[in-house]
């Protein structure tokens, strides 16, 4: 199987700065732009199936895709992003001066610590694994595209790479970039990381 990770185009929460998690926000005006962008690179791709988590960043940046191909947006709440819990919504610089203990603990440890109410790395991992097991079983030697969020993309990354959970903030991943991996082998691949080539020409504010 082949698996394109699309990360979501901009929010405003991207911008300000701001643990956005679950939270359903939707696309800046920069982000749907970024979008298009993303779902003109792909246009010439032979996409089998595209599926987005349920959060609307990810289905407006699926739905653009989905318009160069016959194909409709499968949704699935497992690739929602790791839940932040109570810091969803508050700005990098309100949690540090509010909660900067745990946050370093977070950030040093996130395989087997959650912000308060939220997931450990560990559990947003278990959650992908079991939807990548789903798709490997359907579509063995078809291209899948995940629409989803950096959190999950790059647990998934150290998973499928054998890197410790707690490496996953090594991965630097742009809105609206590419990462592709095979997946035909006894391990994965990875052919491409952070593709941003489409978006050179989008520039303006969110």
């Amino acid at each position: 199987m082949r698996l394109l990770l699309v990360r979501h185009g901009a929010t405003a929460h991207n911008q300000e700065n701001r643990f956005t998690g679950q939270t359903d926000v939707d696309l800046s005006s920069l982000g749907y732009r970024q979008a298009k962008a993303v779902g003109e690179r792909l246009a010439v791709e032979p996409l089998d199936v595209i599926v987005a988590s349920d959060l609307q960043r990810t289905r407006a940046t699926a739905q653009m895709i989905a318009h160069y191909h016959t194909l409709s947006v499968q949704e699935d709440a497992n690739l929602r992003e790791m839940a932040l819990g109570e810091w969803e919504g508050l700005a990098y610089t309100e949690v540090v001066t509010r909660d900067a203990t745990r946050l370093h603990r977070w950030q040093t440890d996130s395989a087997n610590y959650a912000p308060p109410g939220g997931e450990k790395a560990t559990q947003v991992r278990d959650r992908v694994v079991q939807t990548l097991a789903y798709w490997q079983e359907q579509q063995p030697g078809g291209t899948i595209v995940w629409v989803t969020h950096g959190g999950v993309i790059d647990v998934l990354l150290c998973h499928l790479l054998g890197m410790d959970l707690n490496r996953r903030h090594q991965f630097h991943l742009e809105n609206a970039s590419i990462t592709e991996l095979d997946l035909n082998q006894k391990y994965a691949v990875l052919i491409r990381l952070n593709e941003t080539t489409h978006l050179r020409e989008i520039t303006g504010t969110f």
